[in-house]
Order: structure tokens, then C-alpha cells, then sequence
């Protein structure tokens, strides 16, 4: 059941503005304002793609990893 909730977790964090965790009020938001004024689209949606890799990458994925090796263990699973 774990590896398709990290999957999920991945996804709902693709699919919503969870960036309060970071303290901008929309991610996506925030990047068309910038493409809007600078016309850097590849440059604004570029680091946006980046915050949302770094989450998913280095916070969820790690997590999940994690908890699947407790749940294993505690399931006699080594």
C-alpha cells in the first residue's frame, strides 16, 4: 500500500499548490506574474519546475522510502 500513497503524494503535490510549505501563495501564480512582465517563460516556469522537483525529490520520496523500510521491518520484511 505504500508505494502507490508515495506515488500519490507525488502527484497530489504535481496537481495542487502546496507551496505554502515554501511561503509563496501559488507557485504557478507567481510564474505567470514573471512570464507576464519579463516574457522569461522557460526561465520562471524553469524554477518553479525546480521547486517542485526538490520537493517531491528530496522531502516526499525520502520520506516514503523510510516508511517503508520501518513498515518491512516491522512486518518481518528485511
Amino acid at each position: 500500500m505504500l508505494p502507490p500513497w508515495g506515488n500519490l503524494m507525488i502527484e497530489l503535490l504535481k496537481g495542487t499548490a502546496l507551496v505554502a510549505l515554501i511561503a509563496v501563495p501559488d507557485l504557478m501564480f507567481v510564474a505567470k506574474q514573471i512570464n507576464g512582465v519579463t516574457f522569461r517563460s522557460a526561465e520562471a516556469f524553469g524554477v518553479a519546475l525546480l521547486i517542485y522537483y526538490v520537493l517531491a525529490r528530496l522531502l516526499i520520496t525520502p520520506a516514503m522510502r523510510g516508511l517503508e523500510r520501518v513498515m518491512a521491518k516491522r512486518l518481518g520484511r528485511t
